[in-house]
């Protein structure tokens, strides 16, 4: 039987017979169509006719909406909350270093560094028109700092 079930106008399981409940409630546990109808005592041949009842499909779908609704108000806070108490209880240090693991998890310590790589083809015109100073920073950060003064000396 689901966990809860609010009894509403709105909520479609109010409009099932006993015997239509007992099928929802069977299905919403993972038994099979024909399982389900053995469970609340209905003929399995009848399974497909239970199963595509207007109803019994509106209570389906009304009781999955619910139940998941409930899981998704769990926050990123509770979830922490929840390892900070493993932390607190870990009775071995391999427990402990598991909950820590988690916890770097949620919070995005082991996301991969981004790094970004902008590769640019320069014509000669082009690093003719540049400045020192920007011909230095193409050379790498470290030479840009280094380099005070540069002639520059066309060959041949």
């Amino acid at each position: 039987m689901p966990k809860e079930i609010r009894l509403t106008d709105s909520n479609p399981y109010t409009q099932l017979t006993l015997m239509q409940k007992h099928y929802v409630e069977a299905r919403l546990q993972g038994l099979s169509k024909s399982a389900s109808c053995r469970a609340c005592g209905h003929r399995t041949t009848s399974s497909h006719s239970m199963e595509h009842n207007p109803k019994v499909q509106a209570a389906i779908r009304y009781l999955i909406r619910e139940s998941t609704a409930s899981v998704e108000e769990l926050t990123k806070s509770d979830v922490m909350t929840g390892m900070m108490d493993a932390v607190n209880a870990a009775a071995t240090a391999s427990e402990l270093v598991m909950a820590w693991r988690e916890i770097g998890k949620l919070l995005g310590a082991y996301e991969p560094e981004r790094k970004i790589l902008e590769i640019r083809d320069y014509t000669t015109d082009e690093l003719k028109a540049l400045s020192d100073k920007d011909l230095a920073k193409l050379a790498g950060p470290s030479l840009a700092n280094v380099i005070e003064d540069a002639e520059f000396e066309e060959v041949g």
